[in-house]
């Protein structure tokens, strides 16, 4: 083990080639990434019926809700909805994986975020998305009989203009950061079979020497 921080602390050059290059190659990639646009909102399930009237105040029908919509949110049934509305040339499967739901712990919320390659499209869709969610929950919460619906959905937050997405969605600073590591290691592992090739290649042209000095010390 002290043998390789002494090769990697002899080829330090190598390490830092690793990272420039690694550093790099990202920054080429994230110039050669198309465009990506995200538009955010929040909703809130709320619980105005019977069950609203429970101890806790419908909190914890609420959350249970959050979860299994949260879930639904990303199914190709409301991507084919929206993709009748806008008239768009894609398939609900597609249009699904742009679509991002996520449940914050403990709470009623349910954030969504809807990637397109332009800024418009994305609020658009977004925008379309959320009526026909809501619509889609306040079927599912019907009960017949009942004038209110178990559960619906509240907006928070409309859909925000679409936001530029860089480095995949990723903070930048961490996605420099693990890059250079990678070239770090990358560069100390390449330093490292170097110096094993060039000791294994000295030692083979010491071993090729031996008969040749045997055969001098006969002959002489």
């Amino acid at each position: 083990m002290t043998s390789y921080l002494h090769v990697v602390l002899r080829r330090w050059r190598w390490l830092m080639w690793g990272v420039l290059i690694a550093l790099g190659l990202t920054l080429v990639l994230l110039m050669l990434e198309p465009p990506t646009y995200r538009s955010d909102a929040t909703v809130f399930v709320r619980t105005p019926g019977d069950v609203s009237r429970v101890v806790d105040g419908g909190d914890t029908y609420a959350q249970g809700r959050a979860k299994t919509y949260t879930a639904l949110a990303t199914s190709s049934t409301v991507s084919d909805w929206v993709i009748k509305d806008l008239g768009l040339n894609e398939q609900a499967g597609t249009l699904a994986g742009r679509i991002k739901a996520s449940n914050p712990p403990g709470t009623a919320l349910i954030h969504i975020s809807v990637d397109s390659p332009s800024a418009a499209e994305a609020q658009q869709i977004a925008t379309v998305f959320l009526a026909e969610y809501r619509a889609m929950v306040h079927d599912l919460e019907s009960v017949p009989g009942s004038l209110v619906p178990r559960a619906e959905l509240i907006v928070v937050d409309t859909p925000s203009r679409g936001v530029r997405e860089v480095a995949w969605g990723l903070p930048v600073a961490i996605v420099l950061v693990s890059v250079a590591v990678v070239g770090l290691i990358l560069g100390a592992a390449a330093a490292v079979l170097r110096s094993v090739f060039e000791t294994g290649r000295r030692l083979s042209g010491a071993a090729d020497s031996i008969p040749e000095l045997d055969a001098r010390k006969v002959n002489s």
